[in-house]
């Protein structure tokens, strides 16, 4: 931990040097680089990005907003930014949608940048129980500047600069598509799909170093057990567990939690983590995270932080995350009961309206 205390006291100066000393280690000693996609703890708030299945989700139209601040105790170190925008065609039983994102990686050293237009299309495979098959296209843009950067060679012992040093002066861009494919089985109590990410195979690499973005494969799943239905004036109140694991070449991550949730208050608790796994004898344990949401109207608010449970939590001070999610033009249809699926926006009342729905549906 010594190393990581050295470099976290350079960024913490003011010198950008995290994103410099893995170039310099990886050109020094790895021929093949993997990069890793975006993480978001609050999956279920950024719904596309987890799944294309989700697309269209809901009555009408919805957009959300996220942000995430990785690691604030370090200056400049991730910021991530999500847009998403769909709508349920219900003449079509088809759900279209277009995403956003941007993830920022030492104030504008290493950027990344996707657009997606996704699309699900749903169809009922047993009473209330129903499939949705989804598709994403996406442009990725991955940008290196080195004009600001501060090399290790740059710097003396004492931490200040060397006389003669300076940056390259260098930017670099790369440019690709690439695409994504998924599947996901629900009823009104239970949900589970997968999903299928960077089905193009691209070398992003800035140098003669193959750099890619791997195969990533994803299960999510979960149950909901409503306590107390909302009927009439009365509240609904449910508790849903749930889980998220990805596997990216070598890196396992899985995530597993709960959701309370009593109108309009929603609680979460989740763990990230492999217990009693390893890899490269290091623990497979990253943090707990806590999420408190609230809806009003047609909207649901929700602020998430990551606890880390390793030493590195002492000095990055986990993550922040910001999420927004609103709908408008819903359905209106009178219906005599309504459903719960569990997914999406905890609390909201929604899902899409296909003709074989014979009833609307509320997410957790």
């Amino acid at each position: 931990m010594g190393i990581i205390r050295d470099i976290i006291s350079k960024v913490n100066q003011g010198k950008q040097v995290f994103v410099l000393c893995a170039i310099v280690m990886l050109v020094a000693g790895v021929t093949r680089v993997q990069a890793q996609d975006v993480s978001f703890s609050q999956m279920y708030a950024t719904p596309m990005y987890l799944s294309p299945s989700f697309t269209g989700l809901t009555q009408g139209t919805r957009m959300g907003l996220t942000y995430r601040d990785q690691w604030p105790g370090i200056a400049n170190t991730y910021s991530s930014y999500a847009l998403s925008v769909d709508h349920f065609f219900d003449e079509y039983s088809s759900g279209i949608g277009f995403m956003a994102m941007r993830d920022d990686a030492g104030n504008g050293l290493l950027v990344r940048q996707d657009f997606s237009l996704l699309y699900a299309y749903e169809f009922e495979v047993a009473r209330e129980i129903f499939v949705r098959p989804g598709i994403e296209f996406a442009y990725k843009e991955r940008n290196l500047n080195l004009v600001d950067a501060v090399f290790p060679s740059d710097q003396s012992l004492e931490g200040g600069f060397i006389p003669g040093s300076g940056s390259t002066g260098e930017e670099y861009s790369h440019k690709q598509f690439d695409a994504a494919a998924s599947a996901m089985i629900y009823s009104d109590d239970f949900w589970f799909g997968f999903a299928f990410h960077n089905l193009v195979k691209s070398n992003i690499g800035v140098t003669d170093i193959e750099t890619y973005n791997p195969f990533k494969t994803t299960l999510y799943g979960g149950y909901k057990y409503q306590y107390k239905d909302q009927m009439r004036r009365n509240d609904e109140q449910s508790i849903t567990l749930a889980f998220h694991y990805r596997m990216q070449e070598s890196f396992r991550q899985l995530d597993a939690g709960t959701y309370w949730y009593i109108n309009p208050i929603e609680l979460g608790l989740w763990y990230r983590g492999i217990p009693f796994a390893s890899s490269g004898g290091l623990e497979n344990q990253d943090g707990l995270i806590f999420i408190l949401g609230i809806n009003v109207g047609s909207a649901r608010f929700a602020y998430s932080y990551d606890w880390t449970l390793s030493e590195l939590g002492g000095y990055s001070n986990g993550a922040n995350e910001l999420t927004l999610i609103y709908r408008f033009n819903q359905s209106v249809k009178k219906v005599k009961s309504r459903g719960a699926i569990p997914c999406s926006a905890p609390g909201i009342n929604g899902g899409s309206g296909s003709k074989y729905r014979r009833r609307s549906r509320s997410f957790f």
